[in-house]
C-alpha cells in the first residue's frame, strides 16, 4: 500500500507543489485579520477542489476562525490537527527554490502540512482507499499566539478521537515530536510605600528590595534533570532614584515535561513568602498551555509511522521538543498523539525558513499510510 500511495503522490508532484505554492503565497501572520481572512478562503477552496469535502467555518470573536472539514465513515475517529496562521508579516520573506530547499513565509511552518493533509485525503479518494474511520481535520488561525479562540473546539473535537496527529513540521533533523514541554506564565508584583530615599528612607517599603529575594527563589526552581526550566525574564519596577519603590513586578517563563512539575512550580512561587517586612504580593498566571508527556499511546503511534516511514524510503526517530503546540492539551486529556508530521525541513518562524523537496512526497506518503495502521 504504501508504494501504491507514494507512486500515486510522484505522479501528481506538480500539482502538490502547484497548490503548496498558492497557500504560501496567500500571506498572512496571526494579527493581520482581514489578510488572514484570505488565507482561510484559499485553504477552503482546496479543500473542496480536492478533497470535495465542504468546511465548515467557526465564527471567532476576533477573526481567527478555525476550518473544519471530515472524510470517511465510522465509528473510530483520527484527528488531524494544523494552522493557517504564521508569523511573519506581508512580504517579509520571498518564495523561491535553492538547491533542495524551497523557501517562502510559513512553508515549514506550516502550511507544507496543511497540504500534506488535503493530499492525503486526495489520495484516499482517488484510489479508493477507505480509511476504515472517520477523518476530522480542525485548522485554526491562531496558534502562533497561544490558540485563544480554538483551544476549546479542539478539545472537544478530540474527546472521542482514536489519536491526533499534528501536522507541524517534523525537527530540523527529520525526527516525529513524541512529546513537548508545557508552558506557565506568571507575572509577580509586589506592593510596598514610597517614600523619599533622603528626608524619609525609614519610612518607606522597598518593593525591589523584596523583589531581588523572590527573583534568587525563583531562579532556583529549575531543575535540568526533570526537564524544568524557570527564567525570570522581565524586571521592572520604581519611578525614580530618589523615590523608595512602592512598587515592582517581574515576568517569569516556566516550561516542563510532566504537568507534575508545573504544580511544583506553581505552588512554589505562589506560596513565597515576603523576606522584608509591610511588603504584599500578587502572583497571576498567564498562557498555560499543558505538556505533551511522552506517553506509552504516544510512542506506540511512533513506531508504526517510522515502520511506514521505512517504507517509503525515510529513516528518521523522535524527539521531545521545548516548544508547544495544539497538539499538547489534547494530549494531556489522554487521548494518543503525534506531532511532527508535517514537511521536513528548517528556519521555522526565521528569514531562512524552508522544506526540503526531496522528502515533500514522501513525508505525505508516510502519513497517508500511517494513518491506515492506526
Amino acid at each position: 500500500m504504501e508504494q501504491k500511495i507514494l507512486a500515486y503522490l510522484k505522479e501528481h508532484e506538480t500539482e502538490i507543489f502547484e497548490d503548496l505554492k498558492s497557500l504560501v503565497l496567500t500571506e498572512a501572520s496571526t494579527s493581520d485579520i482581514e489578510a488572514l481572512a484570505k488565507v482561510r478562503e484559499k485553504l477552503v477552496m482546496l479543500i473542496k477542489e480536492r478533497t470535495g469535502e465542504d468546511c465548515f467555518v467557526y465564527e471567532a470573536e476576533n477573526g481567527h476562525c478555525p476550518v473544519r472539514f471530515q472524510y470517511g465513515k465510522g465509528t473510530e475517529k483520527i484527528l488531524f490537527i494544523g494552522h493557517y496562521d504564521t508569523v511573519h508579516l506581508i512580504g517579509a520573506l520571498k518564495y523561491y527554490t535553492e538547491g533542495n530547499g524551497l523557501h517562502g513565509p510559513g512553508v515549514y511552518d506550516m502550511k507544507g502540512g496543511l497540504i500534506s493533509a488535503i493530499w492525503t485525503v486526495k489520495a484516499y479518494k482517488d484510489l479508493g482507499i477507505d480509511p476504515g474511520k472517520r477523518l476530522e481535520f480542525i485548522f485554526n488561525g491562531d496558534e502562533e499566539t497561544g490558540s485563544a479562540e480554538s483551544t476549546d473546539i479542539i478539545c472537544e473535537l478530540a474527546k472521542d478521537a482514536k489519536a491526533a496527529l499534528v501536522c507541524e513540521p517534523c525537527t530540523a533533523n527529520g525526527d516525529l515530536k513524541t512529546g513537548r514541554k508545557g508552558l506557565v506564565r506568571f507575572t509577580v508584583r509586589i506592593h510596598g510605600k514610597a517614600s523619599h530615599a533622603g528626608n524619609a528612607h525609614k519610612e518607606g517599603i522597598n518593593a525591589i528590595e523584596e523583589l531581588a529575594h523572590e527573583i534568587l527563589a525563583i531562579q532556583k526552581l529549575t531543575d535540568y534533570e526533570a526537564g524544568t526550566t524557570v527564567n525570570v525574564g522581565v524586571c521592572s519596577g520604581g519611578t525614580k532614584p530618589n523615590v523608595v519603590p512602592a512598587e515592582a513586578e517581574i515576568e517569569i517563563d516556566c516550561r516542563v515535561k510532566t504537568a507534575a512539575e508545573g504544580d511544583r512550580v506553581r505552588k512554589a512561587i505562589n506560596e513565597i513568602r515576603t523576606t522584608v517586612p509591610g511588603t504584599t504580593r500578587e502572583v497571576i498566571e498567564r498562557d498555560s498551555k499543558m505538556p505533551m508527556e511522552e506517553t506509552e499511546a504516544n510512542m506506540a503511534l511512533f513506531e508504526k509511522a517510522k515502520i511506514c516511514g521505512e517504507k517509503v524510503g525515510l529513516k528518521f526517530s523522535h524527539q521531545f521538543v521545548g516548544g508547544g503546540s495544539d497538539g499538547n492539551e489534547v494530549s494531556a486529556m489522554g487521548i494518543p498523539t503525534l506531532d511532527g508530521l508535517g514537511a521536513a525541513g528548517d528556519g521555522a518562524h526565521s528569514a531562512n525558513e524552508y522544506i526540503l523537496i526531496d522528502q515533500y512526497i514522501p513525508r505525505i506518503a508516510m502519513l497517508a499510510s500511517f494513518v491506515l495502521t492506526i
